[in-house]
């Protein structure tokens, strides 16, 4: 990051202003030059979510994160997979653990997978004399440039013994074979999942509206813990057009009371001080309330306060489908101890392929810039 009025030599143009990009909230904005602002100068490639629409030819680099959805397909898929020798069975039971990141990219019309993971998996089965046999595979490396034979299998059992063994070769001489084999279907099924939202389609106006991607519904359940989301779902925007949407969820700490933070979301002069301009819109902080933050880049209304522990909004980017809010719930919790306040965000009706740049953006120019602004915590 760094401070437009200290590059030198910067060009702010016609009457002294100059167009700022809030990168991930789409936000442009024209201000004097005498206001410090920030620049992103980062070369990575733009996250789906924040995609310029208007992509002619496909020829700019776009990027989606699919770690979530890689984790499910894991889960499906290789808890399928099972082997036998005579009386002698072993089978997955779970993953256990998947670290690391899995993207879909796409630049001048081709569309590629990045991905570089470790997997931590839960095995079982049974011996000739019915002894019931549990351990873990670990591979601790899955990555799209990963060939068959490259892939290393640590295989442990709990609780090692010498008539547990033959479960052990099982899995060894059977079912790793049969992980290889699906370890190298990922890129496929990647690209038949998420090429289509970040690749338009040849003869189609990449400028005519958002995509709607098709919602991926994991394999028997959702969570709901810091940062996750939950299952997609289909609604109506207020124009009337169908949104395939999600929910997001995040927890956050504060050092300060609940009070105080409950009136950094409903003060103007609070909202003013950490948004870095002073509201658009903002009609008060009382049920029917309508404010727009960002110069309009994000707006919403007041549906509900209980000062200090609860406000909820209607609540939606400008580059989200014309008329569609998402309802935002905000839960403040204080512990009275040390007057630490968690801080509970839940989404629902975010628009699918949105998820990434809300709860990005959320921690950046929410959570961050009140913790920067007025001392409420420690930035990692």
């Amino acid at each position: 990051m760094l401070f437009l009025d200290e590059v030198a030599g910067f060009n702010f143009g016609r009457g002294g202003c100059f167009s700022l990009l809030f990168q991930a909230f789409g936000i442009v904005q024209c201000q004097a030059p005498r206001h410090s602002r920030f620049l992103d100068h980062s070369s990575s490639p733009a996250k789906a979510g924040t995609m310029v629409l208007h992509n002619p030819n496909n020829w700019h680099w776009v990027n989606k994160d699919a770690t979530a959805w890689a984790k499910d397909w894991f889960e499906e898929n290789l808890t399928k997979l099972e082997v036998e020798d005579g009386e002698t069975k072993a089978r997955i039971n779970k993953v256990i653990s998947m670290d690391g990141d899995v993207d879909v990219s796409q630049r001048k019309g081709k569309v590629i997978t990045i991905y570089d993971v470790k997997l931590v998996l839960e095995y079982s089965g049974s011996t000739t004399d019915e002894t019931d046999v549990s351990g873990t595979i670990t591979i601790p490396e899955v990555a799209h440039d990963t060939e068959a034979t490259e892939f290393v299998f640590d295989i442990d059992i709990y609780s090692d013994s010498n008539t547990k063994q033959p479960v052990k070769d099982l899995v060894r001489a059977k079912l790793v074979p049969q992980l290889r084999i699906e370890f190298l279907k990922l890129p496929t099924a990647l690209i038949a999942e998420h090429g289509k939202d970040i690749q338009h389609a040849p003869g189609s106006n990449p400028s005519t509206a958002l995509p709607t991607p098709k919602p991926h519904q994991p394999a028997g359940k959702t969570s709901a813990s810091s940062g996750e989301t939950g299952s997609a779902t289909t609604q109506s925007s207020g124009a009337g057009a169908l949104v395939n949407t999600t929910t997001v969820t995040d927890t956050e700490e504060f050092r300060t009371t609940a009070e105080e933070l409950f009136k950094t979301f409903t003060d103007p002069q609070r909202l003013a001080a950490f948004t870095r301009a002073p509201p658009k819109v903002f009609e008060g902080a009382k049920k029917g309330g309508k404010f727009e933050l960002f110069g309009g880049n994000v707006s919403g209304v007041f549906l509900e306060l209980e000062e200090p522990k609860r406000i909820v909004q209607s609540w939606r980017l400008d580059q989200w489908p014309k008329g569609h809010f998402s309802k935002l719930h905000i839960e403040f919790d204080q512990n009275d101890v040390d007057s630490v306040t968690v801080m509970r965000v839940e989404w629902t009706g975010v628009p699918v392929g949105q998820e990434e740049v809300t709860k990005r953006n959320w921690d950046e120019y929410y959570v961050r810039s009140i913790k920067r602004t007025f001392g409420f915590g420690t930035i990692l």
